[in-house]
Formats: structure tokens, C-alpha cells, sequence
């Protein structure tokens, strides 16, 4: 830590700014957050780092810059924050705050995915599947879909079921389809719920 501070002093002003960020206990006031947040950034706490980057993104507290934000994710990536690296690499992915790049893209996300966010995850699952950002790759598409859709997301279990269905990434399979759509609808995803109603329906007639 620079000059005499406590160690504790990140963390203090950390938490500050989180009552603030949440009216806890103090009217809510995001300016007021930034403030503190920023006293932790400047003491390199990756977590404040993403904090103060989510408040630049919505521009609540301080002037909205996008690229001010992919600049505070990227100092909390580095430090090995998955939800850092995830909103960096979605900004990359987007070209928001920073110029699209899918290389720069799939490298955070990956980090991210890696150490189990479920929303990295599904980016890398639309970025395969799509091609828009990097080579089509539908069998590294079912690859993440299906590790977010085990950490119980309903929309990659939705995913992982249409792909079965439809032999994409993956060997066409009914019995496993069915099973990922069961799972999703017993999460209440409709689209999930309107799929196995249709099967149903078409096994009726048969």
C-alpha cells in the first residue's frame, strides 16, 4: 500500500459506497458512491474498479463514458475479476467504450467462462453459434451453453435442449432435448414451456 495507509482503508471505502449505492442506512446517492468507490480505486480494489465501471456505463453518480468503464473493467480483469472480464470482454464483443474486436472478445470471456460466469458463458455460446465475432464453431457453441445451462441457466438449458433437437454442435438427440427442456420449464422459461407443449402436442397425434 502507497505512503502509510491501512490496508483496511479500501474496504471502508468500499463499503461506504455501497450504502450509498443502495440507500443503506444513508439516502441513496450515486454520486456519492463514485466518490467512494473512487477513493478505493485508487487504491487498485478490483471490486470497486467494477462498481465505478458499472456507474460510468449507466451514467449514474458521473458523466456516462463507456470508455471510462472499459478502462475500470479492464484494471479489475486483469486482477482476475470474472465479472470484470466479463463486461470487458462483452465490450469488445459489442464494440462499446472500446473498438470491436473479436479476438479481445473470446480472450475475456474466456477468463471469465473459465471461472464459471454463467454470462460469459452464454456470450461465448452466441459468439460461436452466430459467427458474428469469431469463426462459426457450433460444437464450441453447445460446448459453453451447456456448461452455463449445468450451472442451472434456464435460457442455456433452452439453448442446449434446441440444439440436441436440431443436431447442432452436438448428435441429434429427442431423449436428452427433452429432458434440458424440463429443466428449463421447471425454472419457468416460457419458451421452454411453449417447446415441450408443441412435442406434446405432436406426439398426441401420432
Amino acid at each position: 500500500m502507497e505512503g502509510s495507509r491501512p490496508k483496511g482503508d479500501a474496504i471502508a471505502q468500499f463499503n461506504v459506497g455501497f450504502l450509498y449505492s443502495r440507500g443503506l442506512g444513508v439516502p441513496l446517492d450515486y454520486s456519492k458512491a463514485a466518490e467512494w468507490w473512487g477513493k478505493a480505486v485508487d487504491q487498485d480494489m478490483a471490486v470497486a474498479e467494477l462498481k465505478l465501471g458499472l456507474l460510468y456505463s449507466w451514467g449514474k453518480g458521473v458523466q456516462q463514458d463507456d470508455s471510462k468503464a472499459a478502462e475500470l473493467w479492464r484494471k479489475a480483469a486483469i486482477q482476475g475479476l470474472p465479472e470484470a472480464q466479463q463486461y470487458l470482454g462483452y465490450a469488445y464483443f459489442s464494440g462499446t467504450g472500446v473498438p470491436k474486436s473479436g479476438s479481445d472478445a473470446v480472450l475475456w470471456l474466456n477468463k471469465a467462462a473459465e471461472q464459471g460466469n454463467v454470462a460469459a458463458q452464454i456470450n461465448l455460446g452466441v459468439a460461436y453459434l452466430t459467427g458474428e465475432i469469431v469463426d462459426k464453431n457450433p460444437k464450441l457453441a453447445f460446448y459453453w451453453y451447456e456448461k452455463a445451462a449445468q450451472l442451472n441457466d434456464s435460457k442455456a438449458q433452452f439453448n442446449v435442449a434446441l440444439m440436441y433437437l436440431k443436431g447442432v454442435g452436438v448428435e441429434q438427440n429427442d431423449d436428452l432435448a427433452i429432458q434440458w427442456l424440463k429443466r428449463s420449464a421447471a425454472q419457468g422459461y416460457r419458451g421452454a414451456e411453449e417447446a415441450l407443449d408443441r412435442i406434446h402436442a405432436a406426439l398426441k397425434k401420432t
